[in-house]
């Protein structure tokens, strides 16, 4: 408890930054599977273990039956892209120290949990850390990426408002909950644990939707 304590008071900029970074890292790990899964689409990939086959036609089956296969693990053609996973792990410690300061300023501006507060305190969310976040995260992989300012500026642009519309459906019933019911201290806690659930939808948005 004692612990706890400290990391949830004299260290709780570094508890929220640290966790940001962790929850982003676990949110893109998930989204790397399911784009496996998705790829594969085998009925028993999970309830396998991860070890389900697949089936691919034999090399030779032009010169031999044509009904020869043979069966090539799964999870052997699995590789996890840690460069990948780091990179959002960095996104996610630049953006921890963002809304440790945030949710702080946004408490002094709409103190207490009346609903009036609680609708301010939402809106503003919405309207500021929202787009700042997106931005810190297309623009910072971008940059990481190595790719040239002018093409991350370019992505921001053609993704930065359909992450932003599905962001408005499922960030404002999670923070009216997160500013009714969690203490001030451990609302970036909160915040962090959602934004592994969505970050499964961003890095799906920044690696595997295709745009034109």
């Amino acid at each position: 408890m004692h612990i706890l304590r400290k990391l949830f008071g004299r260290y709780l900029l570094v508890t929220n930054t640290v966790s940001c970074g962790v929850m982003m890292a676990a949110g893109d790990l998930i989204q790397q599977r399911r784009e496996h899964w998705r790829r594969y689409q085998y009925s028993d990939y999970f309830s396998s273990g991860g070890t389900a086959r697949v089936i691919a036609a034999s090399p030779e089956e032009d010169v031999k039956d044509t009904h020869e296969k043979e069966t090539t693990d799964v999870t052997a053609l699995y590789e996890h892209n840690y460069v990948r996973t780091r990179n959002m792990t960095l996104v996610g410690l630049i953006q921890g120290p963002f809304h440790h300061c945030f949710y702080g300023l946004l408490e002094k501006i709409a103190p207490g949990k009346a609903a009036k507060s609680v609708i301010k305190k939402t809106f503003l969310d919405q309207l500021i850390a929202s787009p700042t976040c997106l931005i810190i995260f297309f623009g910072g992989l971008g940059l990481m990426e190595r790719d040239e300012i002018e093409e991350a500026c370019r992505e921001i642009k053609v993704k930065l408002i359909d992450a932003w519309k599905v962001d408005c459906c499922f960030w404002p019933p999670a923070q009216c909950v997160n500013f009714l019911f969690v203490p001030l201290q451990y609302r970036v806690l909160y915040t962090n644990f959602m934004t592994m659930v969505y970050d499964i939808f961003l890095s799906y948005i920044k690696y595997d939707a295709h745009y034109d």
